[in-house]
């Protein structure tokens, strides 16, 4: 859904970046056999992280076979083979995007409501597929959903709380049909994931939302202003703090021999999701210095 959850390509071994883009196909197979072939087009990075922590967890068997597809119809590539944890993170998926879509009618404007207006019967859809197969995890997401608008419509100043909202159903989501410690390692990775996804995606929007009179807590919590250059800053240093809270909880999975999801999964939490957060804070620091220099160039004339 969002997009911030991915690898760092140049560090991964090639045999771990075919199995990743492998996974990434069969999910998005898996998309199309159990949610409609339209929930393709809402595949994202996220969700095929959940893929592979969930199979991680739960030992499962993944197996490969070569094809083509309408995305790839000239030369046959390798795809994860269907499997419970494919099937169940497609179901998962269209949930979501389902309660994206209907967040993004009622506090969006413009074109991007009437892009979501248009998707919601696609999105509906899907989601009764899901509602078939998982019932009780709909509900479950739904109630998350309604409980994190409801708070968004506060506008605290506060990124913690709603953060924690996101957080809770991503950890419910990830730890969905487990029990005892499994569960809680699963669960705790979804909410700091889930936590550090919000409050990356929130550290985007900032400026686009200030401008279009969106909400977004960073501008409630910095008075309705756009964070500074220290102050985005901090927000870096946060994630990689919720990051190294999610590390606690991946220490503890049990790969057995799943060595090549372990390198991707490390390569995502080690290297990718820190160098996004540098990243936003990064291009923060730019666009503000761009700003301050055609400030300068209007004051003194130059062009």
């Amino acid at each position: 859904m969002f997009g911030y959850v991915k690898t760092y390509t140049p560090d991964l071994r090639v045999r771990e970046n075919e199995y990743y883009r492998a996974v990434y196909c069969g999910l998005c197979r898996a998309q199309g056999k159990c949610t409609g072939q339209c929930s393709r087009f809402t595949l994202s990075y996220d969700i095929t992280f959940l893929s592979l922590v969930r199979m991680a967890a739960s030992n499962t068997d993944v197996s490969f076979k070569r094809g083509r597809c309408i995305a790839h119809p000239i030369k046959k590539r390798a795809y994860a083979v269907r499997n419970p944890e494919l099937e169940f993170c497609a179901y998962a998926s269209a949930l979501l995007v389902y309660g994206k879509c209907r967040d993004d009618i009622s506090d969006e404007r413009g074109t991007k409501k009437l892009k979501a207006k248009l998707a919601r019967p696609f999105a509906s859809h899907m989601r009764k597929k899901s509602v078939k197969k998982y019932a009780d995890l709909d509900k479950t997401v739904t109630e998350g959903l309604k409980k994190l608008a409801d708070t968004e419509q506060k506008k605290l100043p506060s990124v913690d709380i709603p953060a924690d909202c996101f957080g809770e159903i991503l950890a419910n989501i990830c730890a969905y049909g487990y029990e005892g410690s499994k569960r809680q390692i699963l669960y705790d990775i979804g909410r700091h994931i889930g936590r550090w996804v919000y409050i990356a995606d929130a550290i985007d929007d900032c400026e686009q939302d200030l401008e279009k009179g969106r909400f977004n807590p960073f501008v409630c919590l910095y008075g309705g202003r756009a964070p500074t250059e220290q102050e985005r800053a901090n927000v870096a240093d946060t994630l990689r703090l919720e990051l190294s809270r999610a590390e606690l909880a991946f220490d503890l999975l049990e790969y057995g021999e799943k060595h090549d999801i372990r390198g991707i999964i490390e390569n995502i939490i080690y290297v990718g999701m820190p160098r996004t957060a540098d990243k936003l804070a990064k291009v923060a620091c730019e666009c503000d210095a761009d700003k301050k220099s055609k400030k300068k160039d209007k004051k003194t004339g130059k062009v």
